[in-house]
């Protein structure tokens, strides 16, 4: 299997209504705002992105009712948003306040316990 994994750190900027497919799971569309400092080049750059993402499950139910402009970190995959559209979307599979879970799958097989292997 490739790698396909994606940590951002981030502020719920958007939200739309809560869905369900058609097999009666919540979905919820979001973008995700991120600001930082990285390093390229031997030189500091600030980033800044909205990122499309989708959630969906429980923690779409969650997240639906999640204060907007908070701090969270967002796990997921990249994909592209369906056969008809190519626009690439995070499909979020765990979402975290600072300090404190509201996700699933928190730090699921990390050996230090943040985020890496």
């Amino acid at each position: 299997m490739k790698r396909n994994e994606v940590v951002i750190d981030g502020h719920l900027l958007k939200r739309g209504t809560l869905r369900h497919t058609p097999a009666g799971i919540p979905a919820l569309n979001l973008i995700i705002g991120h600001k930082s400092i990285q390093f390229e080049a031997g030189a500091k750059r600030e980033a800044r992105c909205e990122v499309d993402a989708v959630v969906i499950g429980d923690l779409a139910v969650k997240l639906s009712r999640q204060k907007l402009n908070q701090p969270l970190q967002f796990s997921g995959f990249i994909t592209q948003h369906s056969v008809k559209d190519r626009r690439l979307v995070l499909q979020v599979v765990s979402a975290e306040e600072t300090g404190s879970g509201i996700g699933q799958n928190r730090n699921e097989g990390d050996q230090d316990g943040n985020g890496t292997r």
